[in-house]
C-alpha cells in the first residue's frame, strides 16, 4: 500500500521521507539499510528512482560510486540537497531520466550493483520486462540487482488484509493526485524471464514489502511469445457497465484502464501507421469504435494513470517519456517499416514530440481534434483539414461531461447533506443538478475561459431566477432568502470552478481551488455573522 499513497508524497518532497516511513511502518529504512550493507567501497551502483536521496546517501557512505536517477526534478533537488548536507556529492551522479532511457545512456556492463525501491510497482508490465531486460545487460560478470517493492502477498489473510488498508489509500491517493498505483504480481517470474536467478532476502507487512536479490545468469527462461493483441469494436455487459460506470465516475478510482502496450486494429501490416493514445478504457474504446473496419492500423497504448489524454498531458501524467517508454518496451520497431507516430492534437500541450524525435528517431505527427476524422486524415496522407483542427465542445459533449463531474461531485455535496441537513436534500440537490445543466447549455455564450468568471453570471443568473420566483410564487422569509442567496452563490461558484476541466477551451483544470476555498469561507462567515447582527437568529 506504500505506493499509492506515495504519489502524493511525489509531488511534496519535502515530506516524502516522513510519509513513506509512517505508509511502511518504519520498515523501508531496514530494507534500504540492507541493500546498502551489500555494497562495498569503490563499487559502481546505479539506483533507478532515487526519490530524495536516502538511500543514495547511504550508498556513498559506504564508498560507492552512484548514479542515481530519477523523473521528478523535485525529488532530485532534494536529493542534491541532502548529499550537500552529508558532505556526499562528490560520490554521487545525480540524473534527470525515465527508467526506460538505462539502457540508450549506459554501457553494458556498467555497474556492480542496480538497485531500486518502491519504483518497479509504478511502472507498466511490459515497461518492468524491458527495464529488467536492461539491467541485466548494464550489470559487470558478478554484478547483481537488489529490489524492495510492495507486492501482493502470496497467502489469503494477507491478501485480504493488504485489499483492506489499500483501499482507502488508493482513494485518498486519488483524491489529492489523480493517480493509482499497481503492486507488483508475479514479480519473481518475470525476473526469471529477463535473465535473473532471484531470491527473497527480507519480506515485511505480511509478505507485502520484499527485498529481492537477483543475479543475472547465461540464459534466462523461456519468456512468453509477443503476442499483438487485436481490439474490436464489441459491445458486452462488461463495456456496458463500464460506459455506466464512466458516465457517471469516471474520475472516481479505480479508473477503467488498459494495459499499456501494442495492439493491431484491424489487420495492419508493416507500412500501416501507427497512432499513440493514453490508457483510459474509454478513450481506447471510442478510438477503436471509429477504426474498426475502417482503417487497418497500430495502436501503441502508453500508461497515462488510467487518465484521458488531454487531462493526462496538462497534469503530467501523458508525457514525451511515457510516450518513449511505450514505444522501447513494445515490439513496434518489429512489427513495421517505417518511424511515424501519430499523436492525438489534444496531447501537445504536455507531450514535447520534440524530445521523442531526438531521443527515438521517431517522427511526431498530431493527429486531428476528433477519433471520427481519423479515417479521412489517413486517407489524406496525414493532412488535416481546417475542421479536423478545431476543438469544438458541442452540446452533446457539454451535457456528458456536466453529469460527469455531477456523479462525483454531487456525492461529496449531497451525502453530507443528506445525513447532517436531511430536509434540505431535494431542494439542494435540485439546485446542484438544475445549475449544473444549466451552466452546460449556457456554457458557450458565458463570457470567458476561466470558471469562476463564468460563475459570476451564472450566479446572477440562478439569483434572478430566485426572485421571479419569490415574487411571483412563493414569497419568502427575509432569513430563508438571504440562505438561498448565499446556497445559490455558492453553488454556482462551484458548478463553473469545477466544471472548469471539462472541456480543452477553458483556461485548465484545478485553477481555481484556492478561490473556492477563500469564497466558500466568505459565504459561510456571513451566514454565521450577519443574521444574529439582523437579529434573525
Amino acid at each position: 500500500m506504500a505506493t499509492v499513497f506515495m504519489k502524493w508524497l511525489e509531488t511534496t518532497p519535502g515530506r516524502y521521507d516522513r510519509g513513506i516511513e509512517m505508509l511502511t511502518l518504519g520498515r523501508l529504512d531496514p530494507l534500504r539499510a540492507q541493500i546498502a550493507r551489500q555494497v562495498q567501497p569503490g563499487d559502481r551502483v546505479l539506483e533507478i528512482g532515487c526519490g530524495t536521496g536516502t538511500l543514495t546517501a547511504l550508498l556513498a557512505e559506504r564508498g560507492a560510486d552512484v548514479t542515481a536517477l530519477d523523473a521528478s526534478p523535485h525529488m532530485l533537488a532534494q536529493a542534491q540537497k541532502k548529499l550537500a548536507a552529508r558532505k556526499l556529492s562528490e560520490r554521487v551522479t545525480l540524473k534527470f531520466m525515465d527508467a526506460a532511457r538505462i539502457a540508450d545512456e549506459f554501457a553494458p556492463a556498467s555497474f556492480d550493483y542496480i538497485v531500486s525501491t518502491l519504483v518497479f510497482s509504478e511502472l507498466p508490465p511490459d515497461e518492468q520486462r524491458y527495464v529488467l531486460t536492461a539491467c541485466a545487460g548494464l550489470l559487470a560478470p558478478g554484478g547483481r540487482l537488489l529490489i524492495a517493492d510492495e507486492v501482493i502477498p502470496a497467502r489469503p489473510l494477507s491478501r485480504f488484509l493488504f485489499y483492506l488498508v489499500r483501499l482507502p489509500l488508493v482513494l485518498l491517493t486519488w483524491l489529492l493526485t489523480r493517480a493509482t498505483t499497481s503492486a507488483l504480481r508475479d514479480f519473481e517470474t518475470l525476473l526469471a524471464q529477463t535473465g535473473f536467478r532471484v531470491q527473497v532476502q527480507a519480506a515485511y507487512l505480511g509478505g507485502s514489502l520484499l527485498l529481492y536479490a537477483a543475479a543475472p545468469v547465461a540464459e534466462a527462461e523461456a519468456a512468453p511469445p509477443v503476442a499483438v493483441e487485436q481490439l474490436q469494436r464489441r459491445v458486452t455487459l462488461r463495456s456496458l457497465l463500464t460506459d455506466l460506470w464512466a458516465l457517471f465516475f469516471r474520475i472516481i478510482p479505480p479508473y477503467p484502464k488498459v494495459r499499456p502496450g501494442l495492439y493491431a486494429v484491424g489487420e495492419p501490416d508493416a507500412d500501416a501507421p501507427v497512432l499513440v493514445t493514453g490508457n483510459f478504457d474509454l478513450t481506447v474504446r471510442r478510438l477503436v469504435r471509429a477504426l474498426d473496419g475502417q482503417v487497418d492500423v497500430w495502436l501503441l497504448v502508453a500508461d497515462s494513470a488510467g487518465i484521458n489524454v488531454w487531462c493526462g498531458a496538462g497534469g503530467g501524467y501523458f508525457t514525451a517519456e511515457k510516450v518513449i517508454a511505450a514505444l522501447k518496451s513494445s515490439p513496434l520497431a518489429e512489427m513495421v517499416n517505417h518511424h511515424a507516430l501519430i499523436l492525438p492534437q489534444l496531447c501537445a500541450n504536455g507531450v514535447d514530440g520534440w524530445k521523442i524525435r531526438r531521443e527515438t528517431g521517431w517522427g511526431v505527427h498530431w493527429g486531428p481534434v476528433r477519433a471520427a476524422d481519423i479515417p479521412a486524415y489517413l486517407a489524406a496522407g496525414r493532412k488535416k483539414s481546417e475542421a479536423m483542427r478545431r476543438v469544438q465542445f458541442p452540446l452533446r459533449d457539454r451535457l456528458e461531461m456536466t453529469t460527469v463531474t455531477l456523479g462525483f461531485y454531487g456525492l461529496i455535496i449531497l451525502l453530507p447533506v443528506l445525513l447532517f441537513w436531511r430536509s434540505m436534500f431535494w431542494p439542494i440537490a435540485a439546485s446542484l443538478v438544475g445549475l449544473s445543466y444549466f451552466y452546460g447549455v449556457v456554457h458557450p455564450w458565458l463570457p470567458g475561459r476561466d470558471g469562476l468568471l463564468k460563475s459570476i453570471p451564472l450566479a446572477a443568473i440562478a439569483l434572478a431566477g430566485l426572485a421571479v420566483y419569490t415574487t411571483l410564487w412563493q414569497p419568502l422569509p427575509a432569513p430563508q432568502q438571504f440562505n438561498w442567496t448565499l446556497g445559490l452563490v455558492g453553488l454556482s461558484v462551484f458548478s463553473g470552478a469545477e466544471l472548469q476541466g471539462m472541456s480543452p477551451l477553458m483556461r485548465g483544470e484545478q485553477a481555481n481551488w484556492g478561490w473556492e476555498a477563500v469564497i466558500a469561507l466568505v459565504l459561510l462567515l456571513l451566514y454565521w455573522l450577519v443574521p444574529p447582527i439582523l437579529g434573525w437568529r
